[in-house]
C-alpha cells in the first residue's frame, strides 16, 4: 500500500473484529466495536502484537501506543482516520 492509498474504515473494522475474535476465541457476533479491548481480556501484550500484525496486513506504520490511547476497535479506526490512513 503506498502513501496515497487509504484503508476503507469498514474493512479495517471487520479485520479488527476478526482478529480479536480469533486471538481470544470469541464469536465475532459477540464483539462490540465500541467496547474496550480489556473488557474481552485483551491485554497490553496482545495489543502490541495486534499493532504489528495490523502494520503487516495493511502495509502501514503505526505507533503501538495508539492502541492504548484509543482502546477499542472504533478508537483504533478513528485514530488511524485522524492519521490520514483510513477513509
Amino acid at each position: 500500500m503506498n502513501e496515497t492509498t487509504k484503508i476503507e474504515a469498514a474493512a479495517l473494522r471487520d479485520w479488527l473484529v476478526s482478529y480479536v475474535g480469533a486471538v481470544l476465541d470469541l464469536d465475532v457476533e459477540t464483539i462490540s466495536t465500541a467496547a474496550p479491548f480489556d473488557s474481552y481480556g485483551f491485554d497490553s501484550v496482545e495489543a502490541v502484537i495486534m499493532a504489528g500484525v495490523l502494520e503487516e496486513e495493511f502495509s502501514i506504520r503505526i505507533d503501538p501506543t495508539m492502541v492504548f490511547d484509543d482502546p477499542s476497535i472504533d478508537g483504533v479506526v478513528a485514530a488511524l482516520r485522524s492519521a490520514g490512513l483510513v477513509r
